[in-house]
């Protein structure tokens, strides 16, 4: 086997065994919408406790309390109202067809964005890989790590939880199964690296979607 061609058939192979928990923490679960409105309810719940508590530390009494939730509710009024404005007088000065290729080349830039840094980090795992000397044994042990972790992620995405804390079990346990099957092939200071690497690609990749969301027109 030459080097060229180890490292095409095994960077790709620690990339899937790595970013598997990754993946599996940023996919959305199935359920659809009705789910999803249930966890948005379960955090406002829990950010309204620790928010009372908070009150309660400072000392805050129960009027004013009231006064802060009427002005956050005039608050959340007022910046929906200026968001529906917004997106009126975008439709005023857009046509539909204007409308959808400018949504067409914003999805377009995203997506050249996300390869683009997908392609910085399997550069970066491939030298990392390339450093480590292998043995063929090894490179072969994350050829299978890899079809295994992508079976189990399919699979996950796939099934139907309860509740998403079963669903947090759930990835908890997988993600300790493939640590299992990485500490078998690597060493503690090679999974170390690798995760270095993950955690500085994890953190642009978060910077460069971070204002995907800010706005809706093209004058944004």
């Amino acid at each position: 086997m030459t080097r060229s061609l180890t490292r095409t058939l095994l960077a790709p192979a620690l990339l899937a065994v790595a970013i598997a928990p990754l993946a599996l923490s940023a996919s959305a679960p199935p359920g659809g919408e009705g789910r999803q409105q249930g966890w948005s309810e379960e955090h406002r719940q829990q950010h309204e406790q620790r928010r009372q508590a908070l009150f309660e530390r400072a000392g805050i009494d129960e009027e004013t309390r009231q006064a802060l939730e009427e002005a956050r509710r005039e608050h959340r009024e007022a910046v929906r109202e200026l968001r529906e404005e917004h997106r009126q007088r975008m439709d005023e000065i857009l046509g539909e067809e204007q409308r959808e290729a400018l949504e067409a080349a914003r999805q377009e830039m995203r997506e050249e964005q996300r390869a683009e840094r997908r392609e910085a980090m399997q550069q970066r795992l491939t030298e990392l890989v390339d450093s480590w000397e292998l043995s063929d044994e090894e490179r072969e042990a994350l050829r299978e790590a890899r079809e295994a972790i992508y079976a189990d992620m399919q699979a996950l995405r796939e099934r139907d939880f309860d509740s998403r804390q079963e669903r947090r079990e759930a990835m908890r346990d997988l993600r300790e199964e493939h640590q299992e099957t990485l500490a078998e092939i690597l060493s503690d200071e090679q999974i170390e690296e690798m995760r270095s690497v993950l955690s500085r690609h994890g953190r642009q990749d978060k910077g460069g979607d971070g204002d995907k969301d800010k706005g809706n027109g093209a004058a944004d």
